[in-house]
């Protein structure tokens, strides 16, 4: 018996998984983010204020990685980094927030 040949790879599946990964991940940070900086706006509205300033840009970082998909997915698209950067970027700032605000948190 002999294996039968191997599928060609689904040139969309890896876009899709990547675009799934980031949304779970924004929306998870924001709801995190939402959820923290109300708790923390009566006892500390500066850290209650950089927080909820980030979850807005939790939520820019859902709007590019679907439209670096639907970039990457079209045929002529593959291949291309447009739109990386400021996924990359927006990733980045909500990242950069958090530590700030755990830092700000942990030092009082």
């Amino acid at each position: 018996m002999t294996d039968p040949p191997p599928r060609p790879a689904d040139r969309g599946a890896q876009a899709e998984r990547t675009l799934l990964a980031w949304l779970r991940t924004a929306l998870a940070t924001a709801a995190v983010l939402v959820a923290v900086g109300r708790e923390l706006l009566p006892t500390r509205p500066f850290a209650a204020g950089i927080v909820l300033a980030c979850a807005p840009l939790a939520v820019a970082v859902v709007t590019v990685a679907r439209r670096r998909y639907r970039t990457v997915r079209l045929p002529t698209g593959l291949g291309r980094p447009d739109g990386a950067a400021p996924l990359a970027a927006a990733g980045a700032l909500v990242a950069v927030g958090g530590m700030a605000i755990l830092a700000h948190v942990l030092a009082r």
